[in-house]
């Protein structure tokens, strides 16, 4: 399901304009993205939690190059489903 997609659905099934539904809807998705780069959790509830993932620092394979380059211990975006999902 595209953004888009999910926007007329939710236009459909609560019989809001389309237009509404989409601005609503990013704005929701930039509240999700700024708190997860903060750092932040966001939890829905029954839904499941938006979060950071930490990832250790790691020595990876250049192939084309063949050399070994360290690469850093970094975050990222990770979705943990409720249990009721």
């Amino acid at each position: 399901m595209t953004r888009a997609d999910l926007n007329q659905e939710i236009s459909r099934r609560n019989k809001i304009n389309a237009t509404e539904v989409s601005v609503i809807t990013e704005a929701l998705f930039e509240v999700i993205k700024d708190e997860i780069a903060k750092g932040n959790k966001v939890t829905f509830k029954g839904f499941g939690t938006f979060r950071t993932k930490r990832r250790a620092a790691k020595k990876v394979q250049l192939i084309k190059q063949k050399q070994t380059v360290d690469l850093a211990e970094h975050y990222i975006p990770a979705f943990l489903p409720s249990k009721f999902f």
